[in-house]
Parts: C-alpha cells; sequence; structure tokens
C-alpha cells in the first residue's frame, strides 16, 4: 500500500444513475416497511467509497479499478428484489443474493454498454462476493475484483451494526439475521474460529452476541492492508466487542479477540 497515493479517477456515472433510479423503483414497490432496502441503498454508496479508497490505497491500475467499482456498485444489486419478495437478507431463507444480482444485471441490460469481458468479470464479482470463501481455481483477476468488494463490504457492515447494536434491544431481526438476543447461549463453532484467528460463518450463528464476535473475525479475512488499517482505525468492531457484558458465554473469545485487535493497532501506529 502507498500511503500517499494519487486519486484514481474512474468515471462510473451512468451506471450510477441507473443503479439509483433502479432502487428508487423497487422501494417505491415495497407496501410495507422499507427502511430495509433505504439502508441497502445507503450501504451500497459507501460499499463503493471504500471500494475507491481501497483501488486507490494499494495502487491499482486504471481498468482494474474501474471493473472493483463497477462490482462494488452491483454487488448488492439483488437485494431489493430479494427483499420484495421475501422480506428478509437472509439468503439461506430466500435466496442467493449474488446469483440473483448476476440474474438481474442480465434481464435489465445495464452493463450491456461495457465490453464482454468487463460484462463477464463484473458478474462474477457480483455473483461470488457473498461466499464463504472463493474456489481455489478463481482467476487472479475475478478473485482480485471481488476480493475489493468483500473487503469493502465488510467496512460498511461493520458500520451498520455497530450503529445498530449501540441502540437499546430489541433490535431489529432483518439487520440481526433474524438471530435471539439471547445472553444464555453461544456457538461453539464461533468461539472455536476466534481462537483458530479464523472467520466465523453466518451458519454458525446462535444469537447477536454470536454475530458480535464473528463480524470481529471478519479482520482473519481482509485482503489489502488499506482494509486492515480502516477496520482497526474505525473501531467498529472494538465497541461492538465491548458492548458483550462480561458475563456471556462468548467473554473469553471477546478478550481474545479485542488483545488481538488492539496489538494490531498498536503495530500500525509504529
Amino acid at each position: 500500500m502507498n500511503s500517499a497515493a494519487s486519486p484514481i479517477f474512474v468515471d462510473i456515472s451512468s451506471h450510477l444513475a441507473w443503479f439509483t433510479a433502479y432502487a428508487a423503483e423497487k422501494t417505491a414497490q415495497e407496501k410495507g416497511d422499507a427502511s430495509p432496502m433505504d439502508l441497502k441503498l445507503q450501504h451500497t454508496m459507501n460499499v463503493l467509497e471504500n471500494a475507491r479508497r481501497i483501488v486507490e490505497g494499494e495502487n491499482f491500475d486504471t481498468h482494474t479499478a474501474r471493473l472493483c467499482l463497477l462490482a462494488a456498485l452491483y454487488h448488492d444489486v439483488g437485494r431489493f428484489e430479494q427483499y420484495l419478495r421475501y422480506h428478509t437478507f437472509r439468503d439461506r431463507e430466500s435466496c442467493n443474493h449474488g446469483q440473483m444480482g448476476v440474474r438481474i444485471l442480465k434481464a435489465q441490460g445495464c452493463l450491456n454498454g461495457e465490453s464482454p469481458k468487463t460484462r463477464k468479470l463484473v458478474m462474477a464479482a457480483v455473483g461470488m462476493h457473498n461466499r464463504f470463501a472463493l474456489p481455489a481455481q478463481t482467476q487472479p483477476l475475478i478473485a482480485r475484483i471481488t476480493n475489493v468488494v468483500r473487503d469493502a463490504d465488510k467496512l460498511d457492515i461493520l458500520r451498520i451494526m455497530n450503529e445498530h447494536l449501540s441502540g437499546p434491544a430489541p433490535y431489529n431481526p432483518t439487520v440481526v439475521l433474524q438471530q435471539p438476543d439471547d445472553p444464555t447461549i453461544a456457538s461453539e463453532a464461533v468461539l472455536r474460529a476466534v481462537f483458530e484467528h479464523r472467520m466465523a460463518a453466518y451458519a454458525a450463528l446462535r444469537c447477536v452476541n454470536d454475530f458480535r464476535l464473528l463480524l470481529g473475525t471478519w479482520f482473519f479475512d481482509l485482503h489489502f492492508a488499506t482494509c486492515r488499517s480502516k477496520f482497526l482505525q474505525d473501531g467498529h468492531a472494538h465497541n461492538l466487542l465491548r458492548s458483550m457484558p462480561g458475563t456471556v458465554p462468548q467473554a473469553p473469545a471477546r478478550d481474545h479477540l479485542l488483545a488481538l485487535l488492539d496489538a494490531a493497532k498498536n503495530n500500525s501506529r509504529q
């Protein structure tokens, strides 16, 4: 990473205009609570900004940077239709929102003005960004684009969860993936992931405190120094972990993870 990197100018204004109009159209179709869709629109704009920071901080060439920004803009395009149909963002209970996004991009033709190679790369990143891990045989350029989206996505989800879980309970069930706020239970799989210094899986969650730990383990799955630095500087993971009482079963894992993150933050200052 070059901390003195120059800004990269990438014009995706026509795509931004299309996406904003599409999100507004879908949100207007929601007859009930449309606030989760509003959150997704804001989330997309934040992920796009995070992706800009990454491509600049990592000195990507302009062509790769543009691919990353297009993938970041469209990464959650499937979320709007998902919420309209199922009123949840939990893929296991509805649909794979990455694959839904690919179908929407094809049906809407919003990438038709791009080269066939660009369309293929962007849709590959959209379709794979929500996997737990990328296939080992993923082509290097696709992996790089997808990992920019994954890192940028994680940074903003941390912000959303910190803001949401810092408020008084009960929490919006959609935001916490329908997890119960039960201080007496814990997922052994999530606890193991913390102590083994690897990312925990959504499928292992049993409660909101597990979710807090899982979000902290995302530090182990960041691919770019720019993101690791911002993760530590933002402090969202620290706040989420510190908000857990010392009496919950997750407390020892929480303390272990906090110590690790604090050490990483101190090292980054040296």
